[in-house]
Parts: structure tokens; C-alpha cells; sequence
């Protein structure tokens, strides 16, 4: 049905150009859903930030990496796209090295329609405020984002931040979306207190029956929950936690996600150090592709109701 839609409406396209003598050739339409997984940690740091692009048109950022982006390569990457307008910014969490350049993002001209974050609660974040999670550097963003105008808001579980039909027809039950899975604030949770990591906002991304699944950085034991409860974690492609260190999520969550492919966020010499050894051994000895950007570049998933591919810089 949805290639009968396509052909039905490219058609009429035809048709009306046939009929009022036009002469031009339209640039064929984006089909697909695509994620790049941007470099932003080439040297020894690590960071996240990571590029969705919907068939319509709209562009997502989860994530806009920090200090080992101090080149600006995720900045450079959007300039170089022609990128000056992103519909949705999603803080996964209060870590700089996943919302450092937001406001050069920002005051570099770039239009933001709004940013999902959130907030940990001043008890969590001020143990980590090192790493940007303290209750006055929060403050301070939340300040800047109201004085350039950018809306902002925390979702929650269950939420549809994305919508995109996949047909002629706006009620057609194909789309693409981008889905809320959980969400913590670090305190109030089903294991206890938690570090900023396990405040991550955990995302499905989703073109048809083609999945991904975005992770934060989601800890061992927040991870180990989700696992042995009813969360909705099965994807085609995940984005390993923790930029692949030890402490991210355990195998169980792994197993249960059940991944053909996996894209780590990693400098390489992180990804083969110990401290990344499990994660690592994990992906081998189940025989499935890693993609790491420390190693591989940029590297796009191109997603469609029929699939996935996934094409690495070098």
C-alpha cells in the first residue's frame, strides 16, 4: 500500500507538470531516516552528538558535544551540511561532553526550536558539579536558553517528541518518530539515589519497524532494572552507553536490546583500553558490527521500513 501511495502521488505530480507545461525537475525527496553519529571525541576525550534527519525534513540533535570538541567539528559538520535551522535539541543529560557547545550552537546563528532535557535534582547534580551537573551551571543554561527565546521542556515517559509519516496521507499507520522509553531525576527512582548518568533520557528512534535505540549514558545499575523489567528496549542499532566504558550498562540490558549493529561515541583509546574490555568482548563474541567514532569517523545509519545500512567515513 505505501508503494501504491508513492507511485500514486508522484503520478499526479507528473501529470500536473504534463498539463501546465512546466518544465523543471524536482529534487527527489529524502525516503529514509538518517542518524550520523559525528565525531566529536578525535583525540582522548570523550563526547556525544549525534545528527537525526526525518524524511520531511525535520533534524534532531541528541546530544552537542564539549571541551574534546574544542575544534568544533560537530559545529563544522552542520556548517558544512547547510544546517542553520534544528526543529528538537535532546540534552540527554547534564554531562558537558553531551551539552558543552549548546550555546555556541545557539549563538552561532543556528535556529533552535526547542531543547528536551532533564533536570537532576540539586542533591544528585551538585555531587558532580565537576562535570556541569551543579544546580548554578544548570541555572545558568536554562537562563541563557530564556534569553535567546528557545523553549524548553522535560518530557516524559511514553512521549512522541517526532512524528513523521511515511506516506501521502498524514494518518498513514508508517511513520518515523522519535520516542521517550524513561527517564529519572536521579532521586526519585526504582533503585535509590543515582549519579547524573542514570538521569539519561533513554530514546527509540524509529522509521516503521526499523529501530534504534539511544542510551545516554545509562549505568550498570539502572541498566541492570530496565532489563529485568518491562521496558521496550529491542532495536535493530543501538548507541552503546557510557562511550563504551565499564561501567555502562550490563550484558543483560545488551542481551535485551538484541542488536544487529552498535555505534560507540569513543575515542579509540578508550574503546581499547580495560576499562571498555566487557563491552568490547560483548560485541565480538556475538558477532556484531561495532562502529566506533574514535575509530571509524563520522558514521550514518540510513534507516527505512525495509532495513538498515550503515555507512563509516573511513
Amino acid at each position: 500500500m505505501k508503494r501504491v501511495c508513492k507511485v500514486v502521488c508522484v503520478c499526479a505530480v507528473v501529470v500536473v507538470a504534463v498539463v501546465l507545461g512546466l518544465h523543471w525537475a524536482k529534487p527527489a525527496a529524502q525516503t529514509e531516516t538518517r542518524w550520523t553519529m559525528i565525531n566529536v571525541a578525535p583525540g582522548l576525550g570523550q563526547a556525544d552528538c549525534h545528527l537525526i534527519e526525518f524524511p520531511n525534513g525535520k533534524r534532531v540533535l541528541i546530544d552537542i558535544a564539549d571541551g574534546s570538541d574544542a575544534r568544533g567539528t560537530a559545529l563544522a559538520f552542520l556548517r558544512k551540511r547547510g544546517i542553520n535551522h534544528i526543529d528538537l535539541v535532546v540534552i540527554s543529560h547534564f554531562h558537558l561532553d553531551h551539552y558543552g557547545k549548546l550555546r555556541d550552537l545557539i549563538n552561532t546563528g543556528i535556529r533552535v526550536d526547542r531543547v528536551a532535557l532533564n533536570v537532576p535534582v540539586a542533591e544528585v547534580g551538585n555531587r558532580e558539579s565537576i562535570y556541569g551537573s551543579g544546580w548554578d551551571t544548570i541555572q545558568s543554561l536554562l537562563r541563557f536558553l530564556r534569553e535567546k527565546g528557545v523553549p524548553y521542556f522535560t518530557p516524559k515517559p511514553g512521549d512522541r517528541l517526532i512524528k513523521v509519516p511515511l506516506s501521502c496521507f498524514p494518518d498513514s499507520p508508517a511513520f518515523a518518530s522519535l520516542d521517550v522509553i524513561s527517564l529519572y531525576d536521579g532521586l526519585h527512582t526504582p533503585i535509590g539515589k543515582t549519579d547524573v548518568n542514570d538521569t539519561s533520557i533513554i530514546l527509540r528512534l524509529s522509521d516503521g519497524p526499523t529501530r534504534a535505540l539511544f542510551t545516554g549514558d545509562l549505568n550498570y545499575r539502572m541498566g541492570m532494572y530496565m532489563a529485568q523489567h518491562n521496558f521496550d528496549l529491542a532495536a535493530d542499532i543501538l548507541k552503546v552507553p557510557h562511550h563504551g566504558a565499564e561501567h555502562s550498562a550490563p550484558d543483560e540490558f545488551f542481551e535485551r536490546v538484541n542488536p544487529k549493529a552498535a555505534l560507540v561515541p569513543s575515542p579509540k583509546t578508550l574503546w581499547w583500553s580495560l576499562r571498555s574490555k566487557r563491552i568490547r568482548t560483548f560485541f565480538q563474541d556475538h558477532h556484531i558490527p561495532t562502529y566506533v567514532s574514535g575509530i571509524n569517523g563520522n558514521v550514518t545509519v540510513h534507516m527505512t521500513a525495509d532495513g538498515f545500512t550503515i555507512q563509516a567515513e573511513r
